[in-house]
Order: C-alpha cells, then sequence, then structure tokens
C-alpha cells in the first residue's frame, strides 16, 4: 500500500495513505445514503437503525481489511480516527453543548413551578428508585461475573499513564473529600465542564429557591428575570431540535470509530467480560419490563418510543449528552410531566446511574475480591450493593465516568490499590462504555415514569398513543 511520508499528509491534512482515504470516501457515502433516506422521507427511527448498522459494518470491515499492514497500524488508524471524530464527536460536542443550559434551566422550572411541598416528595421518591435500581443492577453485575465464572487474573494488563494517574487521583480521596469537590465555589467554571453536572444541580437549585422566595416578596422585580429564563427555555429547546436532525450522520462516525480506534481483536481478547457486560446490561433490560409491568406501563410501548434515544446514548458513549434527548422523549413520547421528567431525568445523568454506577463496579468488585483471595459470601455481596449504591451518587455522566464509579467502589470495599490488576478491562471501555450508557439512560426513563405515576401526574394518554410517523424530528 503506498503512503505519502511528507508531513504535510503525515501531520496536517491526516491523509497519507490509502486507507485512510477509502474510510474517509466510505464515510462519505454513509452519509449521502442517509440523506438520501432522509429526502424520501424514510422516518427518523428507521434512519437510526440503518445508521447503527452502517456504522458497525463499516467500523469492522476497515479494521479487518488494514489489521494485516503495517501502514495502517502506524499511521492510518490514526488517521481515519481523527476524521471520523470530526463527525462523531464534533456531532456529540454540539449536543453537549447545550448540556449545561439544559440542566441548569429544567431544575430552576421545576423547583420554581412545583407546588407546595411536593419538592421534598419529589426528591425523596426520585432518590428512592434511582439508587433502588442501582442496587438492583448491582445483584446483576454480581451475578454475572459467576455466571460466566469470570476470574479477575484473566484481565491484567497495564494502565496508561493518564489512566494510572486519573485514578490514583480518585483513590486518594476519601468519601467526605469525594462528596466536597461537588460543592461548587465559581459558577463560570462549572457552567464551563459538563463533568460538574451535580454542581450545576446545586446551583439551579439554589437560584430557583431564591426566585420562589422573591415570587412572594419581590414579585415584580423577579418578573423580568422568570420571562428571561422561560425565552432561553424555548430557544434552546429550539436549537437543540435542529441538532438532533444530524444525529444518523454523527452515529455512523461514532459508532466505526469505536471499532476502528480499538480494533476488533482487541474486542476478540476481551469477549469473555464484555459477554458478561452485555448480558448484564439485558438483564437489567428485562428488570425494567418487570417494574414497568408493575406500575400499569406497556413494556413494549416503551422501548418503541425510547428506541431512537437509547440508540443514540449507545452511540455517544454520554448520559449527559443524551439528556436534551431523553427529557424531550420523556415529555413528548412518554407522557412524564415537566416537572418530573426535568427532575428526575437531569438527576439521572448524576445518580444511580444503572450501567456505569451499577452493573460495572459491581463486576470489578466482584472480579478483584476473588482475585485477592477474599471469601465471596453473602456479606460481602451485601456490602458490594451498599458502596456500589452509595458511591453511584454523584458521578457524572459523561464518557469515562465509570472509571470514577469504580475506583469509587473498590476504594470502599478496600481494593483501591489493586484496580491496575484488571488494567485490561481498560482497554476496551469504549466497547463496553456504549452498552452501559444505554442502560443508564434507560433506566432515568423507567424511573421517571415510576415517579410521575407515584406522583399521580403521568398522562396515560400519551404514552398509549401510537407513534408520530414522522421522517425528521420537528
Amino acid at each position: 500500500m503506498i503512503m505519502i511520508e511528507s508531513p504535510f499528509f503525515t501531520q496536517f491534512l491526516k491523509i497519507s495513505n490509502a486507507y485512510t482515504l477509502i474510510a474517509i470516501i466510505l464515510l462519505v457515502l454513509s452519509i449521502g445514503i442517509l440523506k438520501v433516506l432522509k429526502d424520501k422521507r424514510t422516518s427518523f427511527s428507521k434512519r437510526m437503525i440503518i445508521a447503527l448498522v452502517i456504522g458497525l459494518v463499516l467500523g469492522i470491515a476497515i479494521d479487518l481489511v488494514g489489521k494485516s499492514s503495517p501502514i495502517f497500524l502506524d499511521y492510518g488508524r490514526r488517521e481515519i480516527s481523527v476524521w471520523y471524530s470530526l463527525v462523531g464527536t464534533g456531532f456529540l460536542k454540539l449536543v453537549q453543548l447545550l448540556a449545561i443550559p439544559v440542566v441548569f434551566l429544567s431544575i430552576i422550572q421545576v423547583v420554581v413551578n412545583v407546588e407546595g411541598d411536593r419538592i421534598k416528595s419529589l426528591t425523596g421518591r426520585t432518590f428512592a428508585t434511582l439508587l433502588g435500581t442501582t442496587a438492583i443492577s448491582a445483584i446483576v453485575g454480581i451475578l454475572v461475573v459467576k455466571l460466566f465464572n469470570l476470574q479477575g487474573a484473566s484481565f491484567a494488563g497495564d494502565l496508561t499513564d493518564a489512566k494510572a494517574e486519573s485514578i490514583g487521583t480518585i483513590a486518594a480521596q476519601s468519601f467526605p473529600e469525594f462528596f466536597l469537590k461537588l460543592i461548587p465555589n465559581n459558577i463560570f467554571q462549572v457552567m464551563s465542564d459538563n463533568g460538574s453536572i451535580v454542581s450545576v444541580v446545586i446551583i439551579a437549585a439554589m437560584f430557583a429557591s431564591a426566585i420562589r422566595f422573591l415570587q412572594v416578596k419581590k414579585p415584580k422585580e423577579v418578573a423580568p428575570f422568570m420571562v428571561l429564563l422561560d425565552s432561553l427555555k424555548v430557544t434552546v429547546n429550539s436549537v437543540l431540535t435542529n441538532v438532533i436532525k444530524l444525529m444518523p450522520y454523527g452515529i455512523v462516525a461514532l459508532v466505526s470509530n469505536t471499532i476502528i480506534s480499538n480494533g476488533v481483536e482487541a474486542i476478540i481478547g476481551m469477549l469473555g467480560f464484555i459477554a458478561a457486560l452485555y448480558t448484564g446490561v439485558f438483564i437489567m433490560l428485562l428488570v425494567y419490563v418487570v417494574i414497568l409491568l408493575a406500575v400499569g406501563a406497556n413494556p413494549i410501548t416503551f422501548y418503541k418510543k425510547t428506541f431512537t434515544t437509547l440508540v443514540f446514548a449507545f452511540s455517544s458513549r454520554s448520559s449527559v449528552g443524551t439528556l436534551p434527548y431523553t427529557l424531550k422523549t420523556l415529555q413528548e413520547d412518554l407522557g412524564v410531566s415537566g416537572e418530573t421528567s426535568n427532575f428526575v431525568g437531569t438527576l439521572g445523568t448524576s445518580i444511580g446511574m444503572n450501567g456505569c454506577a451499577g452493573v460495572f463496579p459491581a463486576m470489578l468488585g466482584t472480579l478483584i475480591a476473588g482475585a485477592v483471595g477474599t471469601e465471596l459470601n453473602l456479606s460481602f455481596f451485601v456490602l458490594v450493593v451498599v458502596v456500589v449504591t452509595v458511591g453511584s451518587i454523584g458521578i457524572a455522566g459523561v464518557p469515562g465516568t465509570a472509571t470514577v464509579a469504580a475506583t469509587v467502589t473498590l476504594n470502599g470495599l478496600g481494593y483501591g490499590h489493586t484496580i491496575s490488576s484488571i488494567g485490561a478491562v481498560f482497554g476496551i471501555d469504549p466497547i463496553i462504555d456504549m452498552g452501559r450508557t444505554m442502560l443508564n439512560v434507560a433506566g432515568a426513563m423507567v424511573s421517571a415514569i415510576v415517579v410521575d405515576k407515584w406522583d399521580g401526574t403521568f398522562n396515560r394518554e400519551i404514552y398509549d398513543a401510537p407513534m408520530k410517523a414522522s421522517s425528521d424530528e420537528e
């Protein structure tokens, strides 16, 4: 395979070989196919499925063709990743751009508009539901490790320097210190960091409490501010709608880039752990079926209406990035009230994430405990569930957050210093992060339905109504 070694092509343009050029052409053709389908008024959900399939096929095909070539391994893979990131990560950044405004405005809207003492019951029920499903997911995490008979020694591997440093910083923090970092001290710094969702919630709650007070004491003075906030909410939602229309194109690049960047061989080498985790995800999706049936909601309707949201969560690997679309789906398709969806959906990106802060850390805790010779009895499993559940509070839903959740859990179990013994798990983190994030979002939406039913504000007619047959998100 011919390669151009000029710095202009290898460093600046990032197209130095045929592998990269062909991969770019294939991506452009894939986007072209999706554009033709859009012009033919193919439904948005169908285009999402097609985009996911194209992304998987494209990623696997490119890796299989190039994996035996030194040029591909040394240059092509990195160059392709850069170009695919331009489309995939570029789209994801546009969605993440709206995450902080959506969280801030949603929490203010809920706290200001909720009647009387309902905010207390709403908060209590939200925490109970989110943490309750996290406890169940931790149990599932333990079960799949035993079911697949996974051994910690099988996943030994070196951590990258950056990953080791990150884990070391977290491992050095005590439980109180970890929560202290969530308390904001610079509003502008917090508003510029998608990893500070909990801090944003705290700031929004403080502003909302002040507004509630001023609406009674100084209604004329605070009224213009409320008008501004309402206008901002409408504007942000309009921008979001336009960004969502680009979602199928972003998914092709995100999914294929995840496979190309990690390589099919790395995926095959960790197949046991990947299969176990995705089995845990599947089991939790079945648990949600039981929960939905228990509250009188049709689970088939739920999965039909949340499909595109879950596909985006799977592809983007970001609960926070998916949040704007999550809230839109809850309110417009699932009949969840605005107050409940904004409150539960928003908190669900930082509290009780069933995948990143539930199944995954429970699996790692059980794996390492077995590797170091700890007796795996009932009391230990109860400890794992408790530590995982409590540790899930305050874990921001951004890519890589599962590492934080795992480190917090292992610290709580007394194994923080041993995490490097399963370093190979973090080598395929993007692959398993897709399933974890999808589970995070599904769990948050199920919790929102449960809380709304609990409060008596659930709109059954909207939930049971047929899906809108549209060629695009309006």
